[in-house]
């Protein structure tokens, strides 16, 4: 299957008509109808019903030809950012990441880049999942990611930045609510997960936060009645503000903390004291002094920021 042959496949069938469509590619009938008969031969089905007056698509035609188009527009869109860049005058660096540097690292860090490297320009991409981060640097889509785990093949490098704790996100305890669960969880100083049994949770859905979600579970697999988990939301925000409005409790980074509404209050959460990894990961290969540069001022940042926990060289 050829470039050319797709081409060819969608001109008939938007034409619906062989020889406007040879005009319109610049090619010859008979070129054309050879085009689309090697690509249907290939394919082992009819793209069209012939007769001498019309031409339409099959059912498995108009099933390609929508799929067709989006490749299409993929190679005219990689093609034409690999010209920008070619030709590019300021060059940049894409960064992704998942929430907590997007919303934590990054704008104190791009600070600090943008000092030293005015004319490199950095594309930020939010991406909420680490695999997904990871499939944007496999696939050139980003040139540095920040990700919760530890990602080491014959492409891809990445460094440990900190560990911090899984923090009890819960609503602040009411007089009213005095022998509810609402109270009774919040006079500890630390939950352990048994302590969590009477409590509604609210959860990650793990199709979109894998690692956050099966964190979690595996903390509470033990315990003899584990919570029920009464929702599932994707968005922090959102998690922390039902636990204002007392509709469950949240384990969540404890960055979450600089998000929070008031109404919520945080506890260490784990016996011992659950953590979550960030790491920061680029493309063997495309290692430069600026990208190198990058990733120092991150470690440098992330070291004073979690002094308590410098990670290693």
């Amino acid at each position: 299957m050829e470039f050319r042959q797709l081409q060819c496949f969608v001109a008939v069938a938007e034409e619906l008509h062989f020889r406007r469509a040879a005009v319109r590619l610049g090619l010859s009938q008979p070129a054309l109808s050879a085009s689309l008969a090697t690509l249907e031969a290939d394919l082992g089905f009819a793209l069209f019903f012939r007769t001498t007056r019309q031409v339409n698509l099959t059912q498995a035609g108009a099933v390609f030809l929508k799929d067709v188009r989006q490749i299409l527009r993929n190679i005219d869109a990689a093609k034409r950012h690999a010209r920008e860049v070619a030709h590019a005058a300021v060059p940049s660096i894409r960064v992704g990441g998942v929430d907590e540097a997007i919303v934590t690292l990054l704008p104190a860090l791009m600070a600090q880049f943008r000092a030293l490297y005015p004319d490199i320009h950095l594309q930020i991409q939010e991406v909420s999942s680490s695999g997904r981060n990871v499939q944007a640097l496999e696939a050139h889509r980003a040139d540095v990611v920040f990700i919760r785990e530890n990602v080491k093949n014959d492409f891809v490098e990445s460094r440990l930045l900190y560990r911090q704790r899984i923090m009890v996100a819960l609503p602040v305890p009411r007089p009213d609510k005095r022998g509810g669960w609402q109270h009774d969880i919040g006079q500890y100083d630390k939950i352990t997960p048994a302590q969590l049994a009477r409590c509604p949770l609210i959860g990650f859905p793990r199709h979109a936060r894998p690692l956050l979600h099966d964190l979690v579970m595996s903390s509470l697999a033990d315990i003899e009645t584990p919570p029920e988990v009464t929702c599932e939301v994707i968005d922090k925000s959102t998690m922390l503000q039902l636990v204002r409005q007392e509709v469950g409790v949240a384990l969540v980074p404890e960055w979450a903390q600089t998000i929070a509404p008031a109404g919520v209050m945080f506890c260490p959460y784990g016996d011992p004291v659950l953590e979550l990894p960030l790491y920061i990961a680029w493309r063997k290969r495309d290692y430069s002094a600026q990208l190198g540069q990058f990733i120092d001022l991150a470690s440098k940042a992330c070291a004073v920021r979690h002094s308590g926990n410098t990670p290693p060289d």
